[in-house]
């Protein structure tokens, strides 16, 4: 049903016939995108120091909820359903995110995905496979942290291109451009590399659904990339360091 209504609000935007249209289209996929990135950050960073304690925490509340016969089943159905709503929350708004990037390749990502999650819960539930699961989920973080990268890289071109469109369709939000060329707040030019590894084709387009790469990268995104990978990323090894240590020290 989000999927269903975010989709429909970009949808009615672009039936709209509007000169803005365009800008509020970008506008609204790079804030698409901001929420996406807080949303999976915050995930990224709560479920590494909740890790230990999520499993008693949900069972303790299974345990109450059960204590009370008469409200069990409600307190259980809420209890799964706020889960799965806010985990499909987040898996739809970074859907969309990247659906704005082109169609092909995130749709048959996401399937992909589906398909590896419902692959790797048979084989842990059904067959009894067994994992380092803490080990799995710490490489998967460190996936996740580079994916969320990309999408910080995105986002700054979406809201940039907005205001580059606004600045030509209006003329009083021309002095809005802050810098010259093709970008109008993201600074100078770092990297062109759309000679030999361009991103509309593989194996750059591979590279720009997944880890947000660029052909095009300019100074304002390699610094925001560059501090979101420093600040996330050092709370998210920090939370893995501290938990080491406190295991570490518990067994001896």
């Amino acid at each position: 049903m989000v999927g269903f209504i975010l989709a429909g609000i970009l949808q009615g935007i672009d039936s709209h016939q509007s000169i803005y249209t365009p800008v509020i289209q970008e506008i609204l996929t790079g804030i698409f995108a901001l929420v996406a990135i807080a949303m999976l950050s915050w995930m990224l960073i709560w479920m590494t120091q909740q890790a230990k304690s999520l499993k008693s925490e949900v069972e303790g509340a299974i345990k109450t909820a059960l204590a009370d016969n008469k409200e069990a089943g409600k307190a259980i159905f809420l209890l799964v359903f706020i889960a799965v709503l806010r985990e499909g929350f987040e898996t739809v708004l970074f859907i969309i995110a990247k659906f704005q990037e082109g169609l092909i390749l995130p749709t048959a990502g996401a399937i992909v995905g589906l398909l590896a999650a419902a692959g790797l819960g048979t084989l842990l539930f059904k067959w009894g496979v067994k994992i380092n699961i803490r080990l799995f989920f710490q490489a998967m973080g460190i996936l996740l942290l580079l994916i969320v990268g990309g999408l910080v890289i995105g986002m700054l071109k979406h809201f940039d291109a907005s205001v580059g469109l606004l600045s030509q369709l209006d003329w009083r939000y021309a002095n809005w451009c802050i810098s010259p060329g093709e970008s109008c707040l993201l600074g100078p030019l770092v990297w062109d590399t759309s000679g030999f590894l361009s991103d509309r084709a593989f194996p750059g387009i591979i590279l720009k659904s997944l880890f947000g790469y660029r052909e095009k990268l300019y100074l304002g995104q390699a610094i925001a990339y560059l501090l979101f990978l420093g600040i996330v990323g050092g709370l998210y090894f920090q939370s893995l360091t501290g938990k080491l240590v406190k295991a570490e020290v518990g067994s001896r």
